[in-house]
C-alpha cells in the first residue's frame, strides 16, 4: 500500500517560524555565516587560514601565429625588399626565425617554389607547396601516414638484424 504522509510545510502550519529557529535565519544563508567560504577572511578565517590569499598562479601557453599561403604569397615582395625571405634561382628562402608567425597553413594557391625552414607547416600546405616544387626542411614533423609507415619498416628492419645476430651466436 501507498503510505501517505503529510508534507512538512503543512505539519508546520500554525507554528510561526517553521523549524527555522528567528524569523530573520530563514532568509538566505545567513544562518549558517554564508555559503561555502563566505566570511574567510573574518569569522570563518580559522577553518580556511592555510588557503587564505594564494592564488595559483598559470603557466603561459605560447599561441601560434599562423599564415595562409594565399596570404604569404601577397607579400613575398614586400618580405623580399625587407630582406625577411631571400630568393635564390627562383625559388623563395622562407626562414622563420626571420619572421613573425610560426606556422604555414593550407588555404590557397601556389606558383612559385618555396623553402621553408624553422616553421611549422599544415599537412594541406605541405602537399601544396611540394606540388609546386618547393621543400620543407628543419620542421617539427607532424605525424603522418607515411612517417608511421617508414618508422615501422626503421624498427622491423632493426629487429631482424637483431634476430639474426643472435641465431649466429
Amino acid at each position: 500500500m501507498v503510505v501517505r504522509k503529510r508534507k512538512k510545510k503543512n505539519t508546520l502550519r500554525g507554528n510561526r517560524v517553521h523549524g527555522k529557529g528567528d524569523t530573520k535565519n530563514k532568509r538566505g544563508a545567513g544562518c549558517r555565516g554564508g555559503r561555502g567560504r563566505a566570511g574567510s577572511h573574518k569569522h570563518k578565517f580559522t577553518k580556511y587560514w592555510k588557503t587564505f590569499g594564494k592564488h595559483g598562479t598559470l603557466k603561459v601557453k605560447k599561441t601560434l601565429i599562423g599564415i595562409n599561403i594565399s596570404d604569404l604569397v601577397d607579400k613575398l615582395p614586400t618580405l623580399v625588399s625587407a630582406k625577411k625571405v631571400e630568393q635564390e634561382k627562383g625559388a623563395y628562402i622562407i626562414d622563420g626565425k626571420k619572421l613573425k608567425f610560426d606556422k604555414i597553413l593550407g588555404r590557397g594557391k601556389l606558383k612559385e617554389q618555396l623553402i621553408v625552414k624553422n616553421l611549422e607547416v599544415t599537412k594541406k600546405a605541405a602537399e601544396i607547396i611540394k606540388n609546386a616544387g618547393g621543400k620543407i626542411e628543419s620542421m617539427k614533423e607532424e605525424i603522418t601516414e607515411d612517417n608511421v609507415e617508414e618508422q615501422d619498416e626503421e624498427l622491423a628492419d632493426e629487429d631482424f638484424e637483431e634476430t639474426s645476430d643472435e641465431e649466429e651466436k
